[in-house]
């Protein structure tokens, strides 16, 4: 009974690690990385140091992905940034515009000043 029940146990802990790998994307890795080894027209002399460098390259593309994600989540940031300043600056220009209309109208042109 003791023996089953160990048993039980065993299956339980290898189905936690199975659902755990596979999330983690263990499995999908190493799956590609063999059916990369088992595409191959010439086989490599070293299988496992094939498999070892495909998966580098795999870890190597997703820090490279990160870094990508990181600089466009800057240049947004950047580009939020200089929207907000455009449009500061769009404000200015318009009330500037605006204090040059005024200043012009309240100016008597120069023939209108003689006859006054």
């Amino acid at each position: 009974m003791e023996r089953n029940i160990n048993f039980k146990s065993m299956d339980s802990e290898r189905e936690k690690f199975r659902t755990y790998i596979e999330k983690s994307g263990v499995m999908s890795a190493l799956t590609d990385a063999l059916v990369h080894l088992y595409e191959e027209t010439e086989r490599p002399p070293d299988a496992l140091q094939y498999i070892k460098s495909t998966l580098g390259t795999r870890s190597a593309d997703g820090d490279r992905i990160r870094m990508f994600e990181e600089k466009v989540k800057e240049m947004q940031n950047t580009i939020e940034s200089q929207k907000a300043t455009i449009e500061a600056q769009q404000s200015e220009i318009a009330y500037l515009k605006e204090c040059l209309t005024q200043a012009q109208a309240n100016k008597l042109p120069p023939e209108d000043a003689t006859q006054a």
